[in-house]
């Protein structure tokens, strides 16, 4: 019995496709009338942004690190979180949601689920290992 040929893929085309580097999901999100996201983990420069934002440079010699207050401390960490679900948020083709300019409109709105979401896409970037001890 002749073998079914396999459909020929480009190594290639494979590895350079936009979203190739990045372990993604699709997600059916309720809150939104059940539409359908992509979720991708986060790439390397956002999690430079989100260690800029978390850590700020160190004060100058003689100077004490400024301690945030609670409200202050809540806005860095929100910035922080809407910088990441901006570059984690792709629709159902894999294309982004938004664009880094967004940050402010996507700060105004972000919310629970929007965290939600992001905590999903988070937990892609787990070794294998430990996501499938979960």
């Amino acid at each position: 019995m002749p073998k079914t040929a396999q459909p020929k893929f480009s190594l290639r085309a494979l590895a350079l496709a936009p979203s190739s580097g990045f372990r993604s999901k699709v997600f059916t999100v309720p809150e939104w009338g059940d539409v359908k996201v992509m979720l991708r983990e986060p790439s390397g420069e956002v999690w430079v942004k989100f260690r800029e934002i978390m850590n700020p440079p160190e004060p100058q010699e003689g100077q004490e690190p400024k301690k945030l207050t609670l409200q202050e401390e809540y806005i860095r960490n929100k910035k922080a979180d809407v910088v990441m679900f901006i570059d984690v948020l792709l629709d159902e083709e894999g294309n982004r949601v938004f664009s880094n300019e967004d940050e402010d409109t996507v700060s105004e709105i972000y919310g629970p689920v929007h965290s939600r979401l992001l905590s999903q896409a988070l937990n892609l970037g787990m070794s294998q290992e430990v996501a499938e001890a979960k």
